[in-house]
């Protein structure tokens, strides 16, 4: 290679880079301008809605592995519970005798001498088969409720645990990165900045070392993003 072909080089190696960047970022602005059409589109809006120009922040969880004995899909069952509870209740008074009075008096037409009195009624139902047949469809009904109470339980339990296990291995893999590989990639470029004004590596090897910290701030945003999905989660299990 002769005396200037190696800075040619690195300056043609490092404008096929740029545009390269460049390409990759006019892909990122279309990816978003579509996302904030289907977001337009979800809240019937003509406003373009962005997020805010910050660092992705870290949801914030409490880590009491259970689930709530409140959460809305339990207290919805629980209604549904106490509908059939009620239902059948209902058709267990059909069997019971009514009773009913009433009390009359002509004085309020104006007749004189007005006669005066009063009657007393007992209605006694005839339990028949069609009587047992919907006392028997109640309480099935309501036993069924309470086995789907149980069942919705038990599933929300599972995966509530199953979502705290989630959240643990996405945080461990997330405090990697806030302990050490973010100053990790904080070192590799300061160290690589050096050797490229100091001579001792060439462009493509400076390259090489701003890819490899680059991927690692970029793996950290995943394990970020990870993690904050898995809160989502978890946060919906504990009604949070």
């Amino acid at each position: 290679m002769r005396t200037g072909e190696g800075a040619g080089l690195e300056k043609i190696a490092a404008s096929a880079r740029l545009q390269e960047v460049k390409m990759q970022l006019r892909q990122l602005e279309n990816d978003v301008a579509s996302v904030q059409q289907a977001l337009m589109r979800s809240l019937n809006s003509q406003d373009a809605l962005l997020p805010e120009r910050r660092p992705l922040a870290k949801i914030s969880v409490e880590p009491i592995a259970t689930f709530a004995a409140d959460h809305p899909l339990l207290l919805r069952q629980q209604q549904q519970v106490s509908v059939s509870e009620a239902d059948f209740g209902l058709r267990r008074k059909e069997r019971l005798p009514e009773f009913s009075g009433r009390v009359f008096s002509q004085r309020l037409y104006g007749v004189s001498p007005p006669i005066t009195g009063f009657s007393f009624t007992v209605g006694v139902p005839i339990a028949g088969k069609s009587f047992k047949k919907r006392l028997e469809a109640a309480q099935v009904e309501n036993s069924h409720q309470q086995l789907l109470l149980q069942v919705e339980t038990q599933n929300l339990q599972t995966a509530a645990g199953q979502a705290f296990q989630a959240l643990k291995r996405a945080e461990e893999a997330l405090v990697f990165y806030e302990n050490t590989g973010l100053q990790q990639a904080e070192e590799i470029l300061a160290a690589a900045e050096r050797s490229y004004r100091a001579g001792d590596i060439s462009f493509a090897e400076l390259s090489q070392f701003v890819t490899q910290a680059v991927g690692i701030r970029q793996n950290y945003l995943d394990a970020l993003n990870e993690y904050n999905q898995a809160a989502i989660q978890y946060n919906y299990f504990i009604n949070q």
